[in-house]
């Protein structure tokens, strides 16, 4: 996205501020999971539903950070940063991690986990036929997953929504967003 905001011709600073502001917002999730885990402990629900926002990207990895609702009631705040090939225009899930925080009935819990492996799929049906709409993308990413002294598996399935927009005649991807509902599953 950096390249982008070179492309309207922005100042070095803006990309530069835009970039810190992604990064501090996903490290203070990150940071806020891994210093309350043992805070407390509440279960962790079998499936979430799931939003986020892309806070961070590039040709290969994507950083993503949102929240959730389990379906054994328990809100979820998460994010996830994707490692895959570059888009052409599906991609494989190549590496990666997520770190959420689970609250419900007065106490919390952290789960960790990395993608070992998945896909990121071209949706034409969900996407926009115009030549600089909209593109939306199946993602299935396979996880390796803890809770405490738990260990388990689970899958993140998101639809991942690039917005764009036509400046000056280039396409220029200007946000994303994800949805998934079960976005995140898990198996302990």
């Amino acid at each position: 996205m950096a390249d982008d905001a070179a492309v309207l011709g922005w100042p070095d600073q803006v990309t530069a501020m835009t970039a810190a502001r992604r990064s501090v917002v996903a490290i203070g999730v990150s940071a806020a999971a891994l210093a309350l885990a043992g805070a407390g402990s509440t279960a962790v629900s079998p499936s979430y539903e799931v939003n986020g926002v892309e806070v961070a990207a590039t040709s290969t990895e994507g950083t993503f950070v949102g929240s959730g609702t389990g379906s054994s009631g328990d809100s979820l705040f998460w994010t996830a940063v994707v490692d895959h090939t570059p888009l052409s225009p599906s991609a494989t899930v190549t590496g990666g991690s997520l770190t959420a925080l689970s609250y419900g009935d007065g106490s919390l819990s952290a789960l960790t986990g990395r993608f070992t492996g998945g896909t990121v799929t071209y949706d034409t049906a969900r996407s926009s036929p115009a030549p600089c709409g909209n593109q939306v993308f199946d993602v299935v990413g396979r996880l390796a997953l803890t809770s405490g002294s738990a260990a388990g598996t689970g899958a993140f399935q998101v639809y991942l929504t690039h917005y764009r927009l036509s400046v000056l005649g280039t396409c220029v991807t200007y946000a994303a967003s994800v949805r998934g509902a079960p976005g995140l599953t898990t198996s302990f």
